[in-house]
């Protein structure tokens, strides 16, 4: 199987060469940024060169974002020829909530979505004081391509998968959750600038059943999006008021 490997992160990231080596029984192209891009979302390098530099047998990293890579890879790279599969990771830390949207790791999967080409965003939890250990989220995405799980993803979607830092529950289907609270700034001593503080998972505004329950229940978690951001009903009332305007 052919499959396209992307990160957020940055080219030489243990993450990303622990999703290499997970899948080296496949014919694998990697195509990531070569600096960091955390928190880039969807975001493109339009005003500078998207330079390109090869890191030996279809390996290569480019002087841009996640989506950058992914776009270079589907129109020059690999044009005409598509991968069967587009995974984007491994990430260090989960991407769950809020946190999906301002994913740099997420945004490359949905760009291969906006191609109707199946796609796998995977990240993995870990505490501030200890490393992320990859080979959790290694096992996990193995299993998933082994088993061919990428053909229940519908064109137009992907599938973002989070690993707990201690699973113990199994695998959940969940839904985005809301962060109740935001994410604390620091300020820096001379008070004319902020830092945005630690990482860490917020509480949620729902009951259960998110990607958050799920990683506090030591449960991988697999929630289905969407790369189409209408909603699927428009709301009746506005309907009305544009049917109404002249």
């Amino acid at each position: 199987m052919k499959i396209l490997l992307v990160n957020d992160d940055g080219f030489n990231e243990p993450g990303l060469k622990a999703l290499e080596n997970a899948l080296s029984n496949h014919e694998t192209l990697t195509v990531a940024p070569f600096h960091h891009h955390s928190g880039a979302s969807m975001s493109l390098n339009l005003y500078s060169p998207l330079t390109l530099r090869e890191h030996g047998s279809n390996r290569y990293s480019i002087e841009g974002t996640p989506v950058d890579c992914v776009k270079l890879a589907l129109s020059e790279l690999i044009a005409g020829n598509p991968p069967d599969l587009v995974i984007s990771g491994i990430n260090p830390g989960a991407n769950v909530a809020n946190n999906t949207w301002y994913s740099g790791t997420v945004a490359a999967a949905t760009e291969a979505a906006f191609w109707r080409i199946p796609a796998i965003a995977i990240s993995q939890e870990y505490s501030s004081s200890i490393k992320p250990d990859f080979d959790l989220a290694s096992k996990v995405i193995k299993k998933v391509v082994d088993n061919d799980l990428y053909k229940m993803i519908e064109p137009g979607k992907l599938l973002n998968i989070n690993v707990p830092s201690k699973p113990h529950g199994g695998y959940k289907v969940t839904t985005v959750g809301t962060f109740a609270n935001e994410i604390p700034f620091t300020r820096h001593e001379n008070g004319d600038s902020y830092r945005y503080g630690p990482y860490e998972i917020q509480a949620v505004r729902e009951l259960s059943g998110t990607d958050v329950h799920a990683l506090q229940n030591g449960h991988v978690s697999f929630t289905l999006l969407s790369s189409i951001r209408s909603t699927e009903v428009p709301a009746a009332e506005m309907r009305q008021w544009c049917s109404q305007q002249s």
